[in-house]
C-alpha cells in the first residue's frame, strides 16, 4: 500500500502558488490507506478570506451525480497565506450542523501552505443531498498589522468502500445550534451569553441515538486550563488583567428536558498563536486542525424522546467556584459551542417503548488548595511574590434503562468516569507561570462493548519579558517549554454505528517544544536573529476499520528547528511513543510543589 501525502491530490490551489512556501502540518493518522482513483471529485468552494468577520462563505453543496455511487466521504481542506496574521478559528457547516472545527497556522511573509483531510463519512444522510454550505474564518486585513489573506480551497473526495459490517449510515441528523443558517451565518451557540438550547422532535421508532458535541474556548477562555479561581485574579495589582478567573476546570453538559445526560472534560487546545507563537510552526498543535469532538449516547432516554413531541437538548459549560455550595460556577466569554443528534431509526416497530429508566450521577468532587508568598520590600511593605495552587475534580455518571422492540428487549447504558488535577504555580507577578495537568476519563455505552479511555497530560511553561507599557504594545519575549500528550483507546460510536469501524483504535501522540520569541511592534511577527525553537512530535495509530481501505496501523515522527524539518518520517505500522515528562529546570521557573 502507498502513503500518500496531502500534497499529491492535485488540488487547485496546489500550484505555483505554492512553490518556495513552507508547508505546515499536523500529525495525524490519514483518513485512508490511498486517496488515489475516488468514484468521483469536485472542488466544493475555493474562497480567499480577508477582512472576513461576520462574512462567512456562503454557497450551494450539491452531492454527485447519479453515476457516482460513494460511501467514504473525505473533506480536503488546503490553504495558502502569506503576510503578517494571527491565528484564526474556522468553522464548516452543512446547514445548521457543524462538520469540521479547524483553526489556521500563523503565516510567514514568504508564505505557508497546508492541506488535511477529514473523514466526513458519518454525515452521509446530509452529504447525500443538496445543502447549504457556510465556511466561517473570521479575519482582518488593515494594511499595516495584519496583512496575511488565507485561500482556501475545500474537495470532497468519494469512495465506494465496502465495509464487513455493512454501511448503515444514520437516517437522520438533528442540530443543536442557533439554526442560524437561512442568513447565510453560521448557527454557534456562545456561551454563557446564549441558551444552548433547542427544541426537537424526534420519530418515534428510533433504535439508537447519539449525540456528538463541539466546544472550545476563546477570548478570555481561550487558555481556560490556565486560568485562576476568581479570587485570585487580583493577586499581582501591579499587573492587572493579566490573570483570567473562573477556575482551569471546565466541564461541557449535555441536558435533555433539563437532565444532565453526560459531559465533556476537554481537551486543552494550544493554538498556533497560543503562548509562544514561534512554538508551532511548520508543525502545529496537536488538534489544532482537526479539534476534537465529544459523544454522548442518549439511547437510555429513548424512552421519554420517542413521544412525538418536542424535546429540549441544552449545551452548557460550567467552570469551578469555591462559593458555590456543589463547587459549579459560570464561565467567561466565550465558549463556541454546537452539537448533533444522530439517529438510526428501527423500521421493524411504530414506536420505541422503554421501561426501567435510571440515572445515577454523582459529583463533581473537587478539592482545592492554594498558597500565596509574601515578600517584605525594604521599607517593610509586603507585596505577594507568588500564587501556588492544585485543584483536582472526579465524576461519575450512569444513564440506563430497557428498551422494548418488537419481540426484542435489550439493556442501554452510558457510563462516564472521570478525573481531573491541575497545579499551577506563579511568580515574577505572574509573568512566570507553571503548569501540570492531566484529564483522564473512560465511557462506555451498549453501542458497543468496548470500553474507551483516554488521558490528556499537560506540562507547560512560560517566561514573559515585556515594556512596562504592556506585553500587547511593545517589543518583548517569552521562552515557551511544553510537553504534552494525548492518550486515547477505544471507539467511536458514529463509527460503529455507522458500520466504518468495528473494534478498538489506539492513538498515542506526544509533543515536545522549547522556543523562545521576540516578537516585534506587530506583536504577530517574531524577531531574526533572536527567536529560537526546537520540538519534536510523536504519533503512533492502530485502528479498528471495518473498510478495506482502512488504515490498520500508522506512525508519525518528525523533529523541527527554527521554522525547518529536520526529520519527518512516516509510515504504516506503529512505534513507541515516550511518555510525556516534568519540563526540565529553568532558572527563574517556579518550582511547584
Amino acid at each position: 500500500m502507498r502513503l500518500i501525502r496531502a500534497t499529491a491530490l492535485g488540488l487547485a490551489c496546489s500550484s505555483g502558488l505554492t512553490r518556495g512556501a513552507l508547508e505546515v502540518f499536523q500529525a495525524a493518522p490519514p483518513p485512508r490507506v490511498s486517496l488515489d482513483a475516488p468514484a468521483c471529485r469536485q472542488v466544493v468552494f475555493e474562497h480567499s478570506f480577508g477582512n472576513s468577520y461576520g462574512a462567512p462563505y456562503a454557497g450551494a453543496y450539491t452531492p454527485p451525480a447519479a453515476g457516482c455511487a460513494f460511501t467514504t466521504a473525505i473533506f480536503n481542506l488546503s490553504v495558502i497565506s502569506s503576510g503578517r496574521q494571527y491565528d484564526r478559528l474556522a468553522t464548516l457547516w452543512l446547514g445548521d450542523v457543524e462538520v469540521w472545527r479547524t483553526s489556521t497556522a500563523m503565516p510567514t511573509q514568504s508564505g505557508i501552505h497546508w492541506s488535511f483531510q477529514k473523514d466526513v463519512t458519518v454525515w452521509h444522510a446530509l452529504l447525500a443531498r443538496e445543502q447549504k454550505i457556510i465556511f466561517d474564518l473570521g479575519n482582518v486585513i488593515d494594511g499595516d498589522r495584519y496583512t496575511g489573506l488565507f485561500n482556501v480551497t475545500l474537495e470532497a473526495l468519494y469512495y465506494e468502500d465496502v465495509y464487513e459490517a455493512g454501511f448503515h449510515p444514520a437516517e437522520h441528523i438533528y442540530p443543536i445550534s442557533t439554526l442560524s443558517s437561512a442568513g447565510n451565518t453560521t448557527s454557534l451557540f456562545s456561551l454563557p451569553g446564549d441558551s444552548g438550547a433547542v427544541n426537537l422532535t424526534l420519530p418515534r421508532n428510533v433504535r439508537n441515538a447519539v449525540i456528538s458535541l463541539a466546544a472550545s474556548g476563546n477570548g478570555a477562555e481561550e487558555f481556560w486550563f490556565t486560568n485562576v479561581p476568581t479570587e485570585y485574579v487580583s493577586t499581582f495589582p501591579s499587573n492587572e488583567g493579566w490573570l483570567y478567573g473562573y477556575s482551569p476546570f471546565r466541564e461541557v453538559q449535555v441536558l435533555v428536558d433539563g437532565q444532565l445526560a453526560g459531559v465533556s472534560w476537554p481537551f486543552p487546545i494550544l493554538f498556533t498563536g497560543g503562548v509562544d507563537p514561534g512554538a508551532w510552526r511548520p508543525i502545529v498543535g496537536i488538534d489544532a486542525f482537526e479539534l476534537p469532538t465529544f459523544e454522548v449516547d442518549i439511547t437510555p432516554w429513548l424512552g421519554l424522546l420517542t413521544d412525538g413531541q418536542e424535546h429540549t437538548f441544552q449545551l452548557q459549560v460550567v467552570g469551578f467556584d469555591r462559593s458555590a455550595e456543589n463547587g459549579i460556577g459560570p464561565v467567561g466569554e466565550n465558549w463556541w459551542v454546537s452539537g448533533s443528534v444522530f439517529v438510526w431509526r428501527d423500521d421493524t416497530v411504530e414506536q420505541t417503548v422503554a421501561q426501567s429508566f435510571r440515572s445515577e450521577i454523582a459529583g463533581p468532587a473537587f478539592d482545592f488548595h492554594s498558597s500565596i508568598g509574601i515578600a517584605i520590600g525594604g521599607n517593610g511593605t509586603a507585596t505577594n511574590s507568588s500564587l501556588y495552587f492544585a485543584l483536582t475534580a472526579s465524576r461519575n455518571l450512569t444513564v440506563s434503562s430497557t428498551i422494548i422492540s418488537g419481540n426484542e428487549t435489550r439493556e442501554v447504558i452510558w457510563t462516564q468516569n472521570l478525573s481531573f488535577s491541575n497545579i499551577q504555580n506563579m511568580t515574577d507577578e505572574a509573568f512566570n507561570q507553571s503548569l501540570a495537568m492531566v484529564t483522564s476519563g473512560s465511557h462506555s455505552s451498549s453501542a458497543s462493548d468496548v470500553i474507551s479511555r483516554y488521558t490528556y497530560p499537560l506540562n507547560l511553561f512560560s517566561a514573559y519579558d515585556v515594556a512596562s507599557s504592556g506585553a500587547t504594545t511593545n517589543p518583548g519575549s517569552v521562552l515557551c517549554l511544553a510537553d504534552r500528550s494525548k492518550l486515547t483507546d477505544g471507539v467511536s460510536s458514529l463509527s460503529f454505528l455507522t458500520g466504518t469501524s468495528i473494534g478498538s483504535e489506539s492513538l498515542r501522540t506526544r509533543q515536545n517544544v522549547t522556543s523562545s520569541y521576540h516578537w516585534n511592534s506587530t506583536i504577530v511577527e517574531g524577531t531574526e536573529g533572536l527567536d529560537t525553537m526546537d520540538g519534536e512530535v510523536w504519533l503512533s495509530y492502530s485502528g479498528g476499520s471495518a473498510g478495506d481501505m482502512g488504515v490498520a496501523e500508522y506512525h508519525r515522527y518528525a523533529k523541527e528547528r527554527n521554522d525547518s524539518v529536520l526529520v519527518d518520517e512516516q509510515g504504516w505500522g506503529q512505534i513507541s511513543v515516550p511518555s510525556t515528562i516534568p519540563l526540565p529546570y529553568v532558572e527563574g521557573v517556579p518550582i511547584v510543589p
